[in-house]
């Protein structure tokens, strides 16, 4: 899969405008503050990175999140814009490495870094029918 190599340095940058949906709600008794949750951050990131990627495979491919490393360094409440750029920062055979960034105007609101493995669709088909 040498073919990926080719994305290293690939880039994509992008907003992220915070909704209700992404709400902090592991504590109740802060829950009012609105603020934007780590995990709804991740899932920013780890689509938009899927989009990325996906471009460049077969039609009988996809890709898989296996690895992640999540900073994250400042509070964000509903309804704020952020921007986030992402970037491809290592390739080796099927692991395609991406590096994001979130940011409020200059301020960094948290750094990502996350490993999507290419397989096959079939390949996981089977794994799913395996352990059914």
């Amino acid at each position: 899969m040498e073919r990926f190599e080719s994305l290293l340095g690939l880039n994509k940058s992008f907003e992220i405008v915070t909704d209700e949906s992404m709400v902090w709600d592991e504590d109740n008794e802060l829950s009012y503050l609105h603020l934007v949750s780590t995990s709804s951050l991740f899932k920013e990131i780890s689509a938009s990175s899927f989009e990325l990627l996906n471009n460049y495979l077969n039609e009988d491919e996809t890709s898989v999140v296996t690895k992640v490393e999540i900073e994250h360094v400042a509070p964000v409440v509903v309804g704020e814009r952020l921007v986030a750029g992402l970037r491809i920062t290592d390739v080796s055979k099927n692991h395609v490495t991406f590096k994001a960034l979130i940011l409020r105007e200059a301020q960094k609101i948290a750094e990502i870094n996350l490993t999507r493995v290419v397989v096959s669709k079939n390949y996981l088909r089977r794994k799913a029918v395996e352990h059914a």
